[in-house]
Parts: structure tokens; C-alpha cells; sequence
């Protein structure tokens, strides 16, 4: 049986589209690349990935966004269920595995920096929404709550004009105060990346043909995967930026390597056609994995320090080291995201469970 079709932020019924599963397959695995080593000094490599794997979601989401609510409130509680719930589960998640090495190191007698923000900095963070500062242990969740705030917005602005030139302008425009606004404070709940993902999200909307009918050939997505990789090979001008921290270095700039990375995401995996089954596979589970991924991260990088004696720090360094703890990583996703599909389907806001298969099928 075809199972129901779940984009990254709600159930929905009817096909899945392959191409875009793959995307988010794709680009989930680069987000889970992307938290394997240090940033603190920034790689070539991750100076390239960061330009684009994290606009590709919210380009996404717009391209799998219906306008079918009538008003705001259902549309607020369709997406409460489907990306608060599991933001503030998996958040205190996170929280439980600070506390646990919190009181793992008291107990040992260890000094970690890990645990110099205390135990309220981190508890409050859940409900501050916002990276940075100690306050979400499970970093990556920023991301869902900045989706949900992202779509609220989108919406809003949705029935407010059905303008496509006018809501991209006011996108700008929130994204130009987001931008100033970031080296002086943390806004909450992500308002500051969330309203740079807004003119990622109304440009996912305004592609949403491209998503029922393809790309018109060949030719010219392998011309467009051509010139998009050109241009993203110059991202390294515009340095190492998050979305996170609205660290976007010149906009101008961030938004041309961001839309030259995407599209050249979205070229790659329409080239692949049926050979990107594996990616779509991995992107219907893109939500579990971006939710759980960084824990496990975090507890193979404790338990290989504990085993070689080395500091963190030091294996988030090692290229080898690196690559041991992204095998080990990819090997426990399989049976976590599995058990958080079929058992735990509430707790990403799922209302039941989706049998995690290879085949994709339930």
C-alpha cells in the first residue's frame, strides 16, 4: 500500500512527489554532515554547505504548502500539532540528556564547558525558542520553530494579498529589520532566521507548478545544475553563514548562493529520476532525523572522548574521527527514527505511526 503523502511540516493525503523527497533526503543529509565537525573554524566544505541546506527547507516548505484553512486559528492549530508539539518534545528532550551529563560530570567530579550555563539557562531556552546563549541543548530544533513561525507569517500575509510582488517585498523588508536587528539581540521563538526563511518559503509557493509538472527537460536542468554548482562554488566570498544566528554576511550575496545551492539540489535530484529512490526514502523521515539527529551526534562524540581519552574538540577536528562518528551516527538514526515512526508517530505530530520500511511502503 502507497503510503499517505507527509511533507516536512504536515500529513497531508494523495501521491508523493518523488523529486521532492529527495531534496529534502539530500539535504537532510547534509544538515547531519553539516553537525559532525567544528564550525568554530569552518571548512571549504562547510562553507559551501551552509549557503544552501537550510533555505532549501523553508523553499520546500513552501512548495508544499496548500492554503486550504479559512482563518488563521485552524491553520495555527493544524500547525501547533504538527511542528510545536514536536519542537517542545524534543527539546526537553535535549534538556534530559543535558541533565543527565550534568549530573554525570558532578558525580565524576568534572568541569565540562558543556554545563557552564547551569540548569535554568538551558530549561528556559525551550520556551525562549531561539539558539545561542546555552538556551536549546537540541540545537537543531531552532529550525522547527522557525519553520512555524515562517508559515504563520506566510499565511497571514497569503490572505492578506494575493500579490506575489507585494508579499516577496514585505519578506525583504522583514528580512533587512531581521538582519539589522541580529548583532544586538536574539529575537524569540527564531523570529530572525524564521523571517529570512520567508522569502525562501513565498518562493517555494510561487514554484508550486514546478512541483506538479518537472523541469521541461533534460538539456535544461543539466544546464541549470551547471551554472547553479558555478555560481555556489563561489560562496566561499560571502564566508561562513548560519541562518541560526541570521549570520548572513552581504544579503545580496547570501541570497544568490542560497538560491544557486537549492536549485541546484532540486537539479541534481530531478537528474537522478528513479536512481534517487534512497533519497526520497531518507527525506520522508526528514523531520525525525532533523529532530533526533544532533543527540546522537552529541553521545557518540562523549563516548568516543571517553574511549580515546581526547577532548571533543579535538575529534570534531579529525576528518578520520569525523567520519567514525558519521557512520556510527547513520547506523543509530536507522532504529531510533524506526522506533520514533512507528511508536512515537504523537510526538511529531503525526496522529499514527508510519512504518519505517526500505521500500518506503507501509
Amino acid at each position: 500500500m502507497q503510503p499517505v503523502t507527509r511533507p516536512l511540516d504536515e500529513p497531508r493525503t494523495g501521491p508523493r512527489i518523488d523529486w521532492i523527497d529527495a531534496a529534502k533526503g539530500l539535504g537532510i543529509v547534509l544538515i547531519v554532515i553539516g553537525h559532525i565537525y567544528s564550525v568554530a573554524e569552518p571548512s571549504p566544505l562547510y562553507v559551501f554547505i551552509y549557503a544552501f541546506h537550510v533555505p532549501l527547507f523553508f523553499f520546500i516548505a513552501g512548495l508544499t504548502y496548500r492554503f486550504d484553512p479559512p482563518a488563521l486559528p485552524a491553520f495555527f492549530r493544524k500547525k501547533f500539532r504538527t511542528l510545536l508539539v514536536p519542537y517542545l518534545c524534543y527539546a526537553a528532550l535535549g534538556y534530559l540528556f543535558y541533565l543527565a551529563g550534568y549530573w554525570a560530570a558532578a558525580r565524576s567530579g568534572l568541569k565540562l564547558e558543556q554545563f557552564n550555563h547551569g540548569l535554568l539557562t538551558p530549561f528556559l531556552g525551550i520556551f525562549y525558542g531561539s539558539l545561542g546563549d546555552g538556551h536549546l541543548v537540541n540545537t537543531p530544533v531552532w529550525f522547527v520553530i522557525a519553520l512555524f513561525c515562517t508559515l504563520m507569517i506566510g499565511h497571514l500575509l497569503r490572505r492578506l494579498t494575493s500579490s506575489f510582488a507585494l508579499r516577496m517585498f514585505i519578506a525583504l523588508l522583514l528580512t533587512a529589520c531581521a538582519h539589522a536587528v541580529a548583532p544586538h539581540m536574539k529575537l524569540p521563538f527564531s523570529l530572525g532566521p524564521a523571517l529570512v526563511g520567508l522569502v525562501f518559503f513565498e518562493t517555494g509557493v510561487a514554484f508550486q507548478g514546478l512541483a506538479r509538472s518537472g523541469w521541461p527537460s533534460a538539456g535544461w536542468r543539466w544546464g541549470g545544475l551547471v551554472v547553479c554548482l558555478c555560481i555556489s562554488l563561489f560562496s566561499q566570498i560571502n564566508g561562513f553563514v548560519t541562518m541560526a544566528d541570521t549570520r548572513l554576511g552581504h544579503p545580496a550575496l547570501f541570497f544568490l548562493f542560497a538560491f544557486s545551492g537549492l536549485f541546484m539540489v532540486l537539479a541534481i535530484v530531478q537528474l537522478l529520476g528513479s536512481k534517487g529512490r534512497f533519497l526520497a526514502w531518507i527525506g520522508r523521515y526528514s523531520l525525525s532525523i532533523m529532530l533526533i539527529h544532533m543527540l546522537i551526534i552529541k553521545s557518540v562524540k562523549v563516548v568516543l572522548a571517553g574511549v580515546l581519552s581526547m577532548p571533543i574538540r579535538e575529534i570534531e577536528a579529525s576528518v578520520g574521527l569525523g567520519l567514525v562518528v558519521l557512520a556510527v551516527t547513520a547506523a543509530v538514526l536507522i532504529p531510533v527514527v524506526a522506533v520514533m515512526e512507528n511508536w512515537l508517530a504523537p510526538s511529531l505530530g503525526k496522529t499514527g505511526a508510519v512504518r519505517l520500511t526500505a521500500g518506503g511502503r507501509a
